[in-house]
């Protein structure tokens, strides 16, 4: 989830060159982990850069996602068609010859198809392709795709794990691999005032609450969540984020007779105000990689009961709140009541501190990156 003031960033007229800049590949401008990323990194990386999405324009971004209208640096919808589209490769080298950035940055298989080859085209001198799960190479397509790319293109890749960085490097053993772990901006997610919080989004003060943040998608499992949450009496579930399932979790949760202590927040890009009404946050998803989420709420001194899959173990302060199976609400429901009815056994912002800090973050692309062109 994105939050926090950001200041006008649209993209430039077409034809405008970047000095020494790093471009973001994403496939689609989205609320989510992976484009929280490209983002900031845009902000923090030396020279002027941007994030490219593949398919949409800008306008449809900002109607998908208000807070782009004042992006944190500029952005470019380049309207690709649906579907596999070879001749876009030439279209993004076109665009790339006229940025002329020092590197390409690409987030997920799209990117890496149509950014590796129209990177090489345009003779960009770094190409860098960053993985952040690994779960959609459960599809044999996916992965002889990706294989095929990293075999053409070579790209240094960056896994945001070493449980990531082991499948890539079995999926791309042509490529080094480096694992860089996500990171998380600390001054902006912070404890808070618990009670002004819960006074801002109209909840009640006195409520035990669990908050879960995230696209209300299947994969995201906020169903399995909802189920566990009829065995966690006397608290309430709040649901931040929107998403084709609303409608179906609404439903679910009538039928449980538990609509009452179910709470939709909508979308929201002020997660850094919003994390502190929470007692504990849970991520309850079916895949994931190592997911900002998990990072932002324990930043913000919160502990958290997640399902075990991808890296979400990795990125979980040890000893401090509790991890679970997927597609479990029994075992759910008993974690979420045994976090709610203990003291905190440490502060896990501590951990967040320690390992995934921005500063770290930066310094160690930067040292991919390469240096700024003239």
């Amino acid at each position: 989830m994105v939050g926090g003031p950001w200041n006008d960033g649209l993209a430039p007229k077409r034809g405008s060159g970047m000095t020494g800049g790093v471009i973001q590949l994403v496939q689609r401008l989205i609320p989510g982990g992976i484009e929280t990323l490209a983002l900031e990194l845009s902000t923090r990386l030396s020279g002027e850069n941007r994030v490219l999405s593949l398919e949409w324009s800008n306008a449809q971004i900002i109607a998908n996602w208000p807070a782009m209208a004042q992006a944190p640096c500029p952005i470019e919808g380049l309207e690709k068609k649906p579907g596999f589209r070879p001749e876009f490769v030439l279209a993004l080298a076109r665009r790339l010859r006229e940025l002329r950035p020092r590197a390409v940055v690409a987030h997920h298989i799209g990117p890496l198809v149509y950014g590796g080859f129209a990177a090489r085209l345009a003779g960009v001198p770094r190409f860098i392709y960053v993985e952040h799960d690994v779960w959609h190479y459960e599809k044999a397509r996916d992965e002889r795709l990706a294989s095929a790319a990293a075999f053409t293109t070579r790209p240094r890749v960056v896994a945001v794990s070493d449980s990531v960085a082991r499948t890539v490097r079995r999926i791309m053993p042509s490529c080094k691999v480096e694992v860089i772990r996500n990171a998380v901006d600390t001054e902006r997610f912070r404890p808070g005032d618990r009670q002004a919080a819960r006074a801002a989004l109209g909840l009640p003060q006195d409520a035990r609450i669990i908050g879960a943040a995230g696209r209300l998608e299947h994969i995201k499992g906020q169903d399995v969540l909802v189920a566990a949450m009829a065995q966690v009496p006397d608290a309430l579930l709040v649901l931040v984020g929107q998403g084709s399932r609303a409608q179906a979790l609404a439903e679910q949760a009538q039928a449980l007779g538990i609509a009452e202590r179910v709470h939709f927040l909508g979308q929201r890009d002020d997660m850094p105000e919003v994390y502190p009404a929470f007692d504990i946050v849970c991520l309850p998803s079916r895949n994931e990689g190592l997911p900002l989420s998990v990072l932002e709420a324990q930043a913000c001194g919160l502990p958290v009961v997640a399902t075990d899959v991808g890296s979400v173990r990795e990125g979980l302060c040890p000893g401090i709140g509790a991890i679970v199976p997927p597609e479990a609400p029994d075992a759910m429901a008993t974690a979420l009541r045994t976090v709610l009815a203990m003291p905190a056994a440490g502060n896990p912002r501590d951990f967040v501190l320690r390992t995934f800090s921005w500063e770290r973050l930066v310094a160690d692309y930067e040292g991919l990156l390469g240096p700024q062109r003239p």
